[in-house]
């Protein structure tokens, strides 16, 4: 499972080339090292990025809709339809579709923010400011925070 963390700050050259960090290429699931997918995050005006297996279970979890439904209809084009699946040159670069580079405000550089099994690509501004918001409402909340005690790390974490 990949585990993306951290975050960079990187150059966007003028035709949409970005280095993808090097920490966050080696993340990727084994056989998934050569491509990414991206797509308009739904909660920000980011470019929310993953593998492909984790493209599945999103869309595995549109089978819980009832087929025809509006819902499904809805979160299946809202989702599926914006997904563009990005191949990483010999230097670990993609081209952003300058539909993403506008929907995320990005212009010359490019901040890669780590968000566990998912990473997104921001404007930097945007990000520190989104970053700064979202480090005060945890502060609020955390006492929400628990280890999950389905876990097998030994038995140390998973007692709250």
């Amino acid at each position: 499972m990949p585990l993306f963390m951290s975050k960079y700050t990187n150059k966007v050259d003028k035709k949409g080339r970005v280095s993808v960090p090097a920490s966050f290429r080696a993340a990727l699931p084994s056989g998934f090292q050569k491509s990414v997918v991206v797509y308009q995050a739904v909660n920000h005006n980011a470019i929310e990025c993953c593998d492909l297996l984790h493209i599945e279970k999103i869309n595995d979890s549109l089978e819980d809709f009832a087929p025809y439904s509006d819902e499904h209809d809805e979160f299946s084009l809202a989702l599926m339809s914006g997904l563009m699946e990005l191949t990483f040159d010999g230097n670990g670069r993609i081209i952003l579709p300058q539909e993403l580079l506008d929907f995320a405000g990005i212009t010359e550089y490019a901040t890669f923010a780590g968000k566990g099994k998912t990473f997104q690509i921001w404007e930097p501004k945007a990000f520190d400011e989104e970053l700064a918001k979202a480090r005060h409402k945890v502060k609020e909340k955390r006492s929400l925070l628990r280890f999950r005690s389905d876990r097998n790390d030994g038995g140390e974490n998973g007692r709250g």
